[in-house]
């Protein structure tokens, strides 16, 4: 089911024309439940429309379903636009040089080869980084929204109730503090003149910064969460609108090397071009089909965010990470070794920032 699932996917964003063969009623139920939980119902309804006259054997009451869901998505869509906007304009007309982050951002990416696609995104919290550094956000945060809820990366800001907030004063982060540092030197070389504004009334970041800052984000949250094809398919289209000449590939692994991330890249490239098809001209490295295959086996059994993964059900937050990280150990033990650290290097760096601005 898996292959059919993926020429689905590859059926709505362009890369083929139709499925291999005729769906049972069965086999469609089984699609919607991976679609779901991939967090990408909303474009493989656009594969389903695209097959429709020829695909026979779907029941009337899925697709009725899955268009509901669809338009669902649209509004959601259409709704959190609105309010990253709005989010972007507070921060520029108080003097803040800002991007959104992933989300709303790499979902242009989307429309610039079907509109309808872009909407039909699964959208999550609204992130925006906002240079300047901690006491510059915080600054900002503590005048106009107060809040305890701060990290090492980001703050929480509680702008709208329905909808979450992040301001970062980092995009993002490392658990090898060693890497981490390099990770923030290559974010710091990308000033406010690399923002570039869209359409939608909010500035986002260049595609040079999201060709490495995103591949970050998965690796991240496929480490220590688990990750869903939905964040695949934004790398996809990122890599996909950012053709590189190979001086510039080179450079960019050079820094995927230094930050500990080469094997987890050539296995990003295998999934990237085995489920959607993508050219290796596009890629950023040689693929890792053996990776690759580990990578993609967990994707499709944890999820997205890994809230499809029972493997550790009935387990606290700490202790369902730590397992995973003990699986996860042998692939990539950078940063599964440096989570103890890390977690105590935080928690000191929170109690001395809060301490130091009376929060």
């Amino acid at each position: 089911m898996q292959d059919l699932f993926f020429e689905l996917i590859q059926v709505a964003i362009g890369r083929k024309t139709c499925l291999s063969h005729t769906l049972t009623a069965k086999e469609w139920e089984t699609l919607y439940r991976m679609a779901e939980s991939q967090a990408v119902l909303g474009i493989c309804f656009v594969g389903v429309k695209r097959t429709k006259e020829t695909q026979t054997g779907m029941p009337g009451h899925l697709f009725l379903q899955w268009l509901a869901m669809a338009a669902k998505i649209q509004q959601r869509n259409e709704d959190i636009d609105k309010k990253t906007a709005e989010v972007w304009a507070l921060l520029n007309n108080a003097g803040l040089d800002c991007a959104v982050l992933k989300g709303q951002g790499v979902a242009e990416l989307y429309g610039s080869t079907n509109q309808t696609l872009g909407m039909l995104r699964q959208s999550g919290d609204i992130d925006v980084w906002v240079k300047g550094g901690f006491n510059v956000v915080n600054d900002f945060v503590q005048k106009t929204q107060p809040t305890k809820d701060i990290a090492y990366h980001r703050f929480h800001y509680n702008m709208y109730a329905d909808t979450e907030v992040e301001l970062h004063h980092r995009p993002t982060l490392m658990r090898n503090l060693f890497d981490d540092r390099r990770l923030q030197r290559w974010c710091d070389s990308f000033g406010a003149d690399s923002f570039v504004m869209t359409d939608k009334g909010f500035a986002v970041p260049s595609l040079e910064f999201n060709r490495i800052f995103i591949l970050t984000h998965i690796y991240r949250h496929f480490l220590f969460e688990g990750i869903g094809l939905r964040q695949l398919m934004d790398y996809y289209y990122v890599l996909k609108a950012s053709l590189q000449p190979p001086t510039a590939r080179e450079n960019e692994i050079r820094l995927i090397k230094r930050i500990g991330m080469k094997r987890f890249t050539a296995a990003v490239m295998w999934v990237l071009g085995h489920v959607f098809g993508l050219e290796k001209e596009y890629m950023l490295c040689t693929p890792d089909e053996k990776e690759g295959q580990f990578i993609l086996d967990e994707i499709m059994h944890t999820g997205n965010f890994g809230q499809g993964d029972r493997r550790y059900k009935g387990y606290g937050k700490m202790r369902r990470m730590a397992k995973h990280g003990i699986h996860l150990l042998i692939h990539y033990p950078s940063e599964v070794l440096w989570t103890p650290v890390w977690l105590v290097y935080h928690k000191v760096w929170k109690y001395r920032k809060k301490k130091r601005i009376n929060i």
